[in-house]
């Protein structure tokens, strides 16, 4: 803790292009992310195709149609094909012409999202993620009896959060429906590595009642800090397992998983419990500040014994 000035530095230097990220994106006009379909509309197809394929030769025919404006991946012998809105007609000769260049076509889904839905899914979702971590404010607020652990497991929250988001702005990976589980799980995953370490903070409070509290929490920290790196690092090497193995369909999504699990974990340490401590130090200065006490003058009535003796 005597040093969580660096930690806070750190954080800053790993959201601060992530947020430039966004507002460049911003600014250029494509969006401060890449909204899928999911939330801003269009079609999305499933084949099978009993032929050996390359995401390439499929992306010929696709570019016919929707030109820059399509997303491929490949899963064994099966092809996912995401697109902008495509009018009726386009759709059909996108669906006659995989069917004739590729024999044994089979068409497991094709669906398609209107502008208007993917909207009211994205707000959704924007809405969602607010209502949870107020909802974590409520409940670690009432736990701890004190809104100070809320706050500033909140802010380590906010943290990881801006963290995913602005590697996702960086990377320009498709933000869909399973970015929204990203967030979530991240959400769930690193309040609980909090929770562990601000239970140790008030185990050990009760014990050592004349402890100084930044000692307390570092003390707290290194007692707990063996368990968070290997709950972390256990995860992160099976969600890496999944990214390497477990095709392109939830490349994206395991990607998320991990960069998100590894900024929650060093966040209740550089940041949840930080700024627990720098408020208690503000508390406290600011209990041991004086008072400004303003005497008003007072009046002695003449010929009482306090006049004489003056």
């Amino acid at each position: 803790m005597g040093r969580r000035r660096w930690g806070y530095a750190l954080s800053l230097l790993i959201i601060l292009p992530g947020i430039a990220a966004l507002i460049v994106n911003s600014a250029a006009g494509r969006g401060a992310l890449d909204w899928g379909i999911d939330f801003t509309g269009g079609n999305f197809f499933q084949f099978q195709l009993q032929q050996p394929f390359e995401v390439a030769d499929v992306r010929q025919i696709v570019d016919r149609f929707a030109t820059g404006q399509s997303v491929i991946q490949k899963s064994e012998q099966e092809v996912f094909i995401r697109t902008r809105p495509l009018p009726a007609g386009t759709k059909q000769a996108l669906l006659d012409a995989i069917t004739a260049r590729f024999s044994g076509v089979t068409v497991l889904r094709s669906d398609e999202v209107g502008p208007k839905i993917g909207r009211e899914l994205r707000n959704l979702a924007i809405v969602g993620v607010i209502v949870g971590l107020i909802l974590q404010v409520v409940y670690i607020a009432v736990r701890f009896k004190s809104i100070r652990y809320a706050v500033a497991a909140d802010v380590a929250l906010l943290h990881d959060l801006l963290v995913v988001t602005g590697v996702f702005a960086l990377t320009r990976k498709e933000v869909n429906s399973s970015f929204v589980a990203i967030l979530l799980t991240v959400v769930g995953y690193s309040i609980n590595d909090t929770i562990v370490v601000f239970d140790r903070i008030r185990e050990n409070l009760a014990q050592r009642t004349r402890e100084a509290f930044e000692r307390l929490v570092n003390r707290s920290i290194l007692e707990a800090l063996v368990r968070s790196i290997n709950t972390a690092l256990t995860t992160i090497i099976a969600i890496a397992a999944v990214y390497l193995f477990g095709g392109s369909t939830i490349r994206d999504f395991s990607f998320g998983l991990m960069i998100g699990i590894f900024t929650g974990g060093y966040s209740s340490i550089l940041n949840a419990c930080p700024i627990l401590v720098d408020w208690h130090l503000w508390s406290e200065r600011r209990s041991r500040r004086p008072a400004a006490v303003t005497a008003s003058p007072v009046t002695v009535p003449p010929g009482s014994r306090r006049d004489k003796r003056g």
